[in-house]
């Protein structure tokens, strides 16, 4: 086990993240682990029911509890988390630690016996999210660029997982997966205000050390970024939906891509659509009026962009065109400096955003750990290195980038 403070004391309460990390070999966990959080955030055996936890939880001052998975590029994480108020603010100045350390004990480690009734239940709830994906038609769009960038790679499975593979779930596959899950690499993360909590490492070490099992695995050691694929191709798809607007995605490959380039690739993916200054809204959206919105993301963990339109299916060519056109305009130097300083200043607001989020600032700490192998790196050195990085930076990256895939939503592709 490995736990790492966060100290800010403008907030009020504290922050714990107890993660359970692992490299996918099977993307059928997708599957399994979804019910499974589904079914662990609602019950223990001390805490039968959700009306129990949430009784309880109240009575530590209204402390809040979930669990959440995600997917750290080909890592799959499974959170759990609780917050609480520093003891300071209560009137009482009551000790809450102890008694919310043992309350996430008790929901990680005493699980309940869940009967087939509750199982399905929770089966039936993941296997919605799964059918209704595609009725949040730009999201959507999103992760199909996704998928096919990252096809046969962990990356590329739906977070809750398919279909198929859950309707086919036992209760005992459930199971396994609980037994796989405590046996993966536990990360703690402890972020908010910690003012009069100096050894709250140790309160935390001492409760969890007994179930920690993998005490000498480190998070940094797992393999975030599989690349299962050989050769690469460009290719356009296309799926049918009765829509009333299309959604045009694009997804970047970003070749020879270190750690390193980290900050150069935050600015290029500014520059290109995430600002209202970028080239994808200036251009697309604005200039041509091709989309009623349109911007690109970076993925860190997965050396991908995915640039997304909501468009009219007639404008699909057209907007297609015009999206790689601004990508050239960067390969060859095109970047005005309003564009530049702008993509640089909005992302050194939205560093000093992260300061005033406990759950921002404990995602930041466990995403450098993954990347960088470093938890310690501040939002003020990352604020340096954003800006250190120059427009010729910049354009050297862009020319490692290049269009991979095409995916329309909604609409015909004229030939």
């Amino acid at each position: 086990m490995n736990i790492y403070k966060v100290n800010n004391n403008k907030f009020k309460s504290i922050y714990i993240s107890y993660n359970f990390t692992q490299e996918v070999n099977d993307t059928k966990i997708f599957s399994s682990y979804a019910v499974l959080a589904s079914l662990m955030a609602k019950s223990s055996k001390s805490y039968p029911t959700q009306k129990d936890i949430e009784k309880y939880l109240n009575s530590l001052y209204g402390a809040n509890f979930d669990v959440n998975i995600e997917k750290l590029g080909d890592l799959y994480n499974l959170e759990f988390r609780i917050e609480f108020v520093n003891k300071k603010f209560i009137p009482s100045k009551e000790e809450l630690l102890e008694k919310i350390l043992l309350f996430l004990k008790e929901m990680i480690y005493n699980p309940a016996q869940w009967t087939q009734d509750v199982f399905k239940r929770e089966k039936d709830f993941i296997l919605q999210r799964i059918n209704e994906r595609k009725d949040e038609k730009l999201k959507y769009g999103i992760q199909r660029a996704e998928e096919l960038l990252c096809k046969d790679e962990p990356f590329g499975t739906y977070l809750y997982g398919e279909e198929d593979v859950v309707k086919n779930l036992s209760l005992k596959d459930i199971k396994d997966a609980y037994s796989t899950l405590i046996n993966d690499s536990i990360t703690v993360i402890v972020s908010g205000n910690l003012d009069g909590y100096d050894s709250i490492d140790s309160e935390i070490e001492k409760i969890f050390k007994q179930y920690d099992k993998n005490f000498n695995t480190n998070i940094e050691n797992l393999k975030y970024n599989i690349k299962r694929q050989e050769n690469y191709k460009y290719e356009e798809v296309k799926e049918i939906q009765d829509t009333t607007q299309s959604v045009l995605s694009l997804g970047l490959r970003i070749k020879e891509c270190t750690p390193k380039d980290f900050y150069v690739l935050n600015v290029y993916n500014a520059i290109l659509g995430t600002t209202p200054s970028s080239k994808l809204f200036q251009n697309v959206r604005e200039k041509e009026s091709l989309a009623y919105t349109v911007r690109s993301r970076y993925y860190r963990f997965k050396d991908i962009i995915v640039i997304y339109a909501g468009i009219n299916k007639e404008n699909y060519k057209k907007a297609l065109d015009v999206i790689k056109i601004q990508l050239e305009d960067i390969k060859n130097g095109n970047i005005t400096d309003i564009e530049f300083k702008s993509a640089r200043d909005s992302l050194l607001a939205d560093l000093i955003e992260w300061k005033d989020s406990k759950v921002a600032m404990a995602k930041m700490k466990l995403s450098n750990l993954i990347a960088f192998k470093d938890a310690d790196i501040s939002i003020d050195q990352m604020r340096e290195e954003i800006k250190n990085v120059k427009i010729e930076d910049v354009i050297n990256i862009s020319k490692k980038i290049e269009v991979e895939k095409v995916f329309l939503l909604g609409g015909e592709i004229d030939e």
